[in-house]
Order: C-alpha cells, then structure tokens, then sequence
C-alpha cells in the first residue's frame, strides 16, 4: 500500500474503514467516529465493545476526545473476564510431540488468572490458542505443504485452561510449563481486550515464522516497551519465546515471575513408579498381569507406607495406559474402581515420591549448533569439518523440553575440506527419531520407536564423491533398561538413487545403546545391518559409536568412529547459538 502498511489479519469486521487495514489514519478516524455512536439494540456489536482493547489504549492518549465521554456496557466481554478478574497472565509452554508434525517443536498458549476469589479452580482460566484454520482433514504431506508455504489461515480460539491441560498432558503424554509474567494490571487488561478482539480473525498462517510462539509474543508486545518477539533467526520456535521472556523486562523490572512445572501422566506415573522399592515394583508388575490381587497376602502383608505409595502408582498406571472409566475393558475398570476402594480404605497419606522435574525449557542450550571438526578416514586420508545445525536436537544433546533419547533435526549439513577438495558430506533436510521409554515394561508401556530420515550424504565412508538423495524409515522397540541406558531395536531400510552400484537402496535390521552417565556426558552406539536392493553387493555392517561431553551450555565436545567399508576418526568442537 501507499502508506507502507498492511494488517495481519484478513480484512472482515476487525476494520471499521474499508480501507482500514492498510491505513491506520483512516481507520483511526472511523474508530473514534463509531465511539460516539449511540448504543445499538446489541451492545456487543458497539465498537467499544468490539475493541476494547483500542478503547483502553487511545483513551489513555486521548481522554479529553469526545469520544470518551461515555463508556458503554460490554455484556458479553464482561462476561468473560469475569467482570475484569483477570489479575495475570501466563505463556503456557508444552513440549514437542514427534507423532505430530504441527507439535514437533512444542507448543505456546496465553492463559488468564483469574483473582482467587472467583471461586474456580485454575484449570477453568481461559487460555487463547493459536492455530492452522484447517477446513478439511488434509494427508500429512499436503498438510505440511500448506503450513510451511502459507496455504492455511490461522486464528485464535478460546477454551478452558483444563482442556489443554487434559489434551496435552493426559492424551499426549506432553509435559505442560507454565511461565506467570509479572506485569501491571493496566497491561494486563490491554492484552486481554485486545486478546478478545483478535478471537476469530483470520491470519495467514506460516509453520516457522508466523505460528502459535509469534503471534503469541505479539499479543503481549500491545504493551508499549515490552519486546519479545524472537528476532535473531527466519524461524520462531516456542522454545525461543520463553527464553526472551526469561530476560525481558517491563519498566525496569523483570517480566518473568515465575515458573510451574505441571508433568503428563506419563511423567506422574513414572515419577511413582521409581520411588518405589524392588519389592513393591515386582508386586506391581504381578497385579497388573493378573498374577496377584489386592486381596492377597503379598499385598495385605505390606506396611501401610509401601501400600499406598504401590496403590497411588497402579491408579496413575491405570490413567497412563488409557481411560480406564470410559474406555479401557471390563476387567481393567473394574480392577482401577478396585484399587481405587482400596486405597481409600487406608488411612491418610501422602508416599514421597522421586522427583523427576527437568530443568525449565527456558535454561537449556540455546536452540542452533554450529561444530568443526577434524577425522581421519582410513580410505580418503585427512578431512576438516564444517558441520551446521539451525535446529534442533539429536538424541545426545536433547534437553529439557524435548524427548529425550530422540531427535528431531531440520536443515543438518556437513561439508568436509579433503586434500584437494571441498565437498558436501550430508545435508539432513529432516530427522525424526521418536522413542516412547518403556521405562516401566507393564503391558500398554511398550516402548514404540520409529525413525525417518530425508536427505542426502556419502553413498559409503570409502568415497568422497557418491553423494546420494536418501529417504530412510525405520520402525521398532525402546526400553529404558536402567536409569542411564536406553536400547532400542529397528527393521527399516531406505531408498536412494543408484551410484557406484549400491543399488537403489537397501533394507537393514539396527539396533543402538544410549549411555547417559551424566547431563554432561553421553554416548550412543549403534550397529546395522543392510541388505542392498537392485546391486549385486552381498550384506555388510555398519557401526557408529559418538561420544558427547557438553562444555556448559553453549558448547560441547564430540568424538566419532564409524565404520562402513572404510574406518572414520572423528573430533570437534561445538558452539550452540
């Protein structure tokens, strides 16, 4: 437009002047014209009503204009504030959820606290969600198409904090951190009027930059002075808005107030199911199998400690593996309304349980990694390494807020310096590795991993000149085998263009081990075997061993071997950004 403006949001009735959305003098003007107007036959319908939030913030710089005289009853707005009860705000963050592209890195919401004396629990406080707009069930693909490239409308909708917190959390299995901001009560009503404003309207929707974390930042950023929005990257990932939360401030003062933690079920299960003894666990597992009842000796003969802290653990069991009231079999309601009697027949009390609350998202590493290295390959001589990461975990370096013993890779590329040149050695487009922990072993915690892969890299170790596309995909098993070590099993295989005879891709059989002897210290081993498709070539192995030592938590230090018809050394330093 002339005027070098253009609204966000397409068009409809946020605009008060047909040409509104790409002149702010216009709609200014049409604004404070409907102001004054006298009220309709519907109330809500008053622009007043309509934009609180403009009303709030002109007539702070324009309280002598007529307009202002005469303030109209806002029914419906009323009602849901509450009558103006809402007393702070809060960016909800969950964390990433590799079954589903749209959630792979996390998830912000912007919830409303509403004074205690309103007589409701927290999980009815209003949260605003941000979204794609999807008109019809698209397949993956098309899905992810639309989103990155723009082809799908977003908008913000409204709902009780408990159905987030019930779909997240119970359904899947997603740890929920709530981070309460600390701003005055005149901000805070700015943000919910124009919060209520913004509800319905339509927006391009884009799945890096423009989502659910920017739009967010951007309702906030209605406070003059307040700037959060991620800007050192092209991309806006959750995790990098409540990191410039974290150190924001507003008028001197620091944004953030504070932080809650609020574990998935998944979280709370485990969380009892390691506070309790080998004894108890083993009862566990015998009651769940059918093997014991609760009206047995071995469980009538527990203390009342071990019972209640073994009752409490079957009842969040019984939660994790599925709805055990509505839609779990006859026989496993009728155990969990069993247990349930059980444990209230016991007297009061509360077992400790084992905390397992992770660091906050907001403290982990920062998000893009940047690494040089140098190896050795036993068949290509001496090599340099630039290796570049602009998101955003593998299973090594996985943190707070991220699956743990998975990855989730975007954009990975490696060129190496050889003797006399310069190459691509991969470019990892995508990176999926999903694991489940299994950590338990009871039936329903089975451990469910999966990989995909899509890209391109070095056919074998042994050539420097073999670059192939290569799409790979692997299904299998993980168990949790003790609290440092992690296994897991896969049958896959992959598909590439066919160069130096390799065929056209391969099947394999893999398996790998995940060490983690400390937060700063972790190894992952894996071994495959392949089965060439379309080539002449008999079966081979390939092994890779990487040992990682993070270096606080900005940089880390990483040794390789792999092996693959020719041998690699590899080590490096990386820089997290």
């Amino acid at each position: 437009s002339s005027s070098g403006w253009r609204s966000a949001i397409h068009g409809g009735d946020f605009f008060l002047d047909i040409s509104g959305n790409i002149d702010p003098l216009l709609e200014l003007q049409a604004t404070l014209a409907a102001f004054v107007a006298p009220p309709a036959d519907d109330p809500n319908q008053h622009a007043q009503c309509r934009f609180p939030a403009r009303w709030l913030w002109l007539k702070a710089r324009l309280g002598a204009h007529p307009a202002f005289r005469t303030a109209i009853e806002c029914p419906a707005f009323d009602a849901w504030t509450r009558s103006g009860s809402v007393s702070s705000l809060s960016i909800v963050f969950a964390t990433g959820y590799l079954a589903n592209p749209a959630s792979y890195y996390g998830h912000t919401l912007l919830k409303f606290n509403f004074k205690e004396d309103q007589g409701q629990t927290r999980l009815m406080d209003v949260s605003v969600n941000y979204g794609a707009i999807l008109e019809k069930d698209d397949d993956p693909v098309t899905y992810i198409v639309n989103s990155v490239f723009g082809g799908y409308d977003g908008g913000f909708s409204h709902i009780h904090f408990y159905f987030h917190n019930h779909n997240y959390g119970d359904n899947e299995l997603r740890d929920l951190w709530e981070y309460q901001l600390d701003l005055p009560q005149d901000a805070v009503d700015l943000v919910v009027a124009h919060a209520w404003e913004v509800l319905g309207k339509r927006y391009t929707y884009h799945f890096f930059r423009h989502n659910c974390a920017y739009r967010m930042a951007e309702i906030l950023q209605i406070v003059d002075g307040l700037e959060i929005i991620p800007e050192n990257r092209p991309w806006t990932i959750p995790q990098a808005l409540i990191e410039k939360l974290a150190v924001a401030k507003y008028q001197g003062r620091p944004v953030l107030a504070g932080v809650t933690y609020l574990p998935s079920r998944q979280s709370r299960f485990y969380e009892k199911y390691l506070s309790l003894s080998q004894q108890e666990a083993g009862l566990l597992k015998d009651l769940v199998e059918g093997k014991h009842s609760l009206q047995e000796q071995p469980f009538q003969d527990l203390p009342t400690p071990s019972k209640q802290a073994l009752l409490d653990a079957l009842l969040d069991y019984y939660q994790f593996v599925g709805n055990p009231i509505d839609e779990a079999p006859r026989e496993t309601r009728q155990e969990y309304v069993n247990t349930l009697s059980t444990r209230y027949q016991l007297e009061a009390g509360t077992p400790e349980v084992r905390s397992l609350q992770p660091v906050s998202p907001h403290l982990s590493r920062p998000l893009g990694w940047l690494q040089a290295g140098w190896g050795h390959n036993s068949a290509t001589g001496d090599v340099l390494s630039i290796r570049f990461r602009p998101a955003y975990y593998d299973v090594l370096d996985s943190d707070s807020g991220q699956v743990r013993n998975a990855a989730l890779i975007m954009g990975d590329t490696q060129v190496n310096i050889g003797r006399d040149r310069t190459y691509i050695n991969k470019i990892d487009l995508l990176g999926v590795e999903s694991v489940k922990p299994g950590l338990s072993g009871l039936p329903g915690d089975n451990g469910v991993a999966w990989k995909l892969h899509l890209g391109a890299e070095q056919e074998r170790l042994w050539c420097d000149d073999c670059l192939v596309a290569r799409f790979q995909g692997d299904m299998g098993y993980g168990r949790q085998l003790s609290e440092n070590l992690f296994s897991a099993v896969y049958v896959g295989g992959a598909l590439q263009n066919d160069r130096a005879d390799q065929g056209f891709g391969y099947a394999r059989t893999s398996a790998n081990l995940i060490l983690r002897q400390s937060d700063r210290f972790g190894v992952n081993l894996g071994f495959e075997y392949r089965f060439p498709v379309g080539s002449k070539l008999e079966s081979y192995g390939v092994t890779n061993l990487v040992a990682r030592w993070s270096i606080g938590s900005r940089s880390d230090f990483r040794i390789s071997y792999e092996r693959d018809g020719a041998e690699l050394l590899m080590v490096g330093i990386g820089m997290y950004w």
